[in-house]
């Protein structure tokens, strides 16, 4: 007995006809005898009543035409959650970011995929980058969006994702508080505050490649705090802070922000998506049509 021959005994039965289930099923008349007579031999009872005027269910046959109706159904749930799954439209996706990553882009993508995927359930995951990168390589995370470069993330496949502009958080009442943009060169001799947690050693780093020179050494002060934290540090006058530009950034009170520049104009800080190679999840090109780009 296999599923062929449920669909047969159902279809002969809402027909009251094997010549009629034929065509309604797209085969000959003596194929659905056949296999219907088959199936009868194998269990050792009638299902069909015989007859010049057509074929009608014995009591045997009506009592299993309604199991028969539940496997097929059944069946057919499951082919279509299977189909769906290998269309990434069911399944499930563990996205790890930042910490302090809020970014615009990021949440109004993930409300997109959410909407468009309902099948899909989504965990989200923040960590550092060190913990993002373990996560991803060892499985438990299905791609990381970090502040860098495409081909940073050894081993791992990525995809550049969007960028936003630097920019230079000051207390209100600083020598620069009213230029718009900031220029590398002005923040020469500043004491900048950053954070220990992502993207703060990037931030770090960019401020090393613009202002880092052999006999002058930028000031910058490593803190082991949030974002918040580090705002309000730059409002009670402790130094200044370079911040990523978002609706996440709600300045302090007393901070001002400005947009920093050099000769080509704003600095912008790209974010990625990565992956491991290997993932065959097939959700994962879903989210990536998504990502506006």
């Amino acid at each position: 007995m296999d599923l062929r021959h449920l669909r047969y005994v159902v279809a002969a039965a809402r027909n009251g006809s094997f010549s009629a289930a034929g065509n309604e099923l797209n085969v000959g008349q003596p194929i659905i005898s056949k296999r219907i007579r088959e199936l009868e031999d194998e269990l050792g009872v009638f299902l069909f009543d015989r007859a010049t005027s057509g074929a009608r269910l014995t009591p045997t046959g009506e009592e299993f035409v309604v199991g028969a109706r539940r496997i097929l159904d059944a069946a057919q749930r499951l082919s279509e959650r299977a189909k769906a799954s290998g269309a990434g439209k069911t399944g499930r996706l563990v996205i790890g970011f930042y910490k302090s990553m809020s970014s615009g882009c990021f949440r109004a993508a993930l409300k997109t995929f959410r909407t468009n995927f309902p099948g899909v359930e989504v965990e989200l995951l923040e960590a550092s980058y060190a913990e993002l990168k373990a996560g991803v390589m060892s499985g438990t995370i299905d791609l990381a969006i970090v502040v860098a470069d495409t081909g940073r993330t050894e081993l791992l496949d990525s995809l550049p994702l969007w960028s936003s502009q630097l920019m230079v958080a000051l207390p209100e009442d600083h020598a620069l508080a009213e230029k718009t943009p900031v220029y590398w060169p002005e923040l020469k001799g500043e004491r900048f505050l950053v954070s220990h947690d992502d993207p703060g050693p990037d931030i770090r780093n960019v401020i090393v490649r613009h202002l880092a020179a052999p006999s002058d050494h930028p000031e910058i002060i490593m803190r082991q705090l949030s974002r918040e934290s580090i705002l309000a540090e730059v409002a009670s006058g402790q130094g200044i802070s370079l911040q990523c530009e978002g609706p996440h950034i709600v300045p302090e009170r007393g901070v001002t922000l400005r947009p920093v520049h050099d000769g080509s104009g704003g600095i912008r800080l790209g974010y990625i998506a990565c992956w491991r190679p290997d993932n065959a999840n097939p959700v994962l090109k879903n989210f990536f049509d998504t990502f506006p780009r």
